[in-house]
């Protein structure tokens, strides 16, 4: 088993709404089309933690954890979720209408992961 690390850097400003779209939109379609989205996190502030204060969250604040088979199998259903026109739909939803650029990504970040012997997940 391999897992996906995907890393984003969202628009603090606009974190809720992209929230919303990835739960209501994102996540039910890739699930849809047989993609195994085992994790959704965001990113805790701990700068007012008792113990132990680690700081401010950094830009990166919602990272997303998708497994797979093998890496074929990624690089396959990848290609077919980002051929559709409902992944197109979708993907609509991230531009900002008034600017044409990004509504909440900043920075997108993907790793393909293998566990150790030593990690619970295999």
């Amino acid at each position: 088993m391999y897992y996906e690390l995907r890393s984003y850097d969202i628009n603090p400003d606009r974190i809720d709404e992209y929230l919303v779209w990835a739960s209501t939109k994102a996540v039910p379609f890739f699930k849809s089309r047989g993609m195994r989205v085992i994790g959704f996190w965001r990113a805790v502030d701990t700068a007012e933690a008792e113990s132990p204060p680690s700081g401010p969250a950094s830009t990166t604040n919602v990272h997303w954890m998708i497994a797979w088979e093998s890496e074929a199998e990624m690089r396959s259903k990848w290609a077919e979720v980002r051929a559709s026109n409902e992944m197109t739909e979708i993907m609509k939803e991230r531009i900002d209408p008034e600017t044409g650029g990004q509504k909440w990504h900043r920075v997108v970040r993907s790793a393909l992961l293998a566990p150790t012997e030593a990690s619970p997940l295999q």
